[in-house]
């Protein structure tokens, strides 16, 4: 079974919205059960770049993460009918690239623990939220740069929820932690971040 021809500059220059659940189960048929390559490159350009982000959130790196998330989205059209027995897509890839990023992470760095990602051009992608609504450019880059330094699993779990949408159920499942430490790491994520904002929102004396 042969791949599709996806190369990387074709696939960096794309950008596809799947707007419904029931669309990514459509066309997730369509892979199973027909091997569609269109419907297969739907799916790759809806879910490559968030896939991307959150690989880049784990590793720190992006060409590791490219090879994560291309591993994991080429097994979606190897699994064949396999595929449609997978209830929620996006929880199988989130899950899927969670564990080949550690997968990653164990062979580059011997089970060291990886320092938080320092990269300030992450962005957020809830910048309507009203607690952090971004007003300034200056604000901006503090609140970013406070998300990116918040340690690995504070910063997933907040990332996972504030960003991608998924409930807090859905992050246990993807991260392996139970409900309680995904509701503790939000916490502290948003008392870091209140706490990095606060010398600039605060006038100083």
């Amino acid at each position: 079974m042969s791949a599709p021809l996806i190369c990387r500059p074709y696939r960096q220059s794309r950008n596809y919205t799947l707007r419904s659940n029931n669309e990514i189960l459509f066309l997730q048929n369509r892979v199973a059960y027909l091997q569609d390559e269109a419907a297969y490159k739907k799916l790759f350009f809806h879910f490559h770049p968030v896939l991307l982000k959150f690989a880049r959130a784990i590793l720190n790196n992006r060409a590791d993460a490219e090879e994560v998330v291309s591993e994991v989205l080429l097994k979606v059209w190897t699994m064949g009918r396999e595929l449609n027995y997978v209830e929620h897509l996006p929880l199988f890839l989130y899950k899927s690239t969670r564990n080949k990023a550690f997968d990653y992470l164990r062979k580059r760095n011997s089970g060291l623990p990886v320092t938080a990602i320092s990269g300030a051009e992450e962005q957020l992608a809830d910048p309507s939220h009203t607690e952090y609504k971004l007003i300034t450019n200056e604000l901006d880059r503090r609140f970013q740069h406070a998300v990116s330094n918040l340690p690995k699993q504070c910063q997933l779990v907040f990332r996972l929820v504030k960003e991608q949408g998924f409930t807090y159920k859905q992050v246990t499942e993807i991260l392996e932690i139970s409900l309680n430490t995904a509701e503790t790491h939000m916490r502290l994520a948003l008392k870091k971040i209140r706490v990095a904002l606060d010398d600039y929102l605060m006038p100083q004396k």
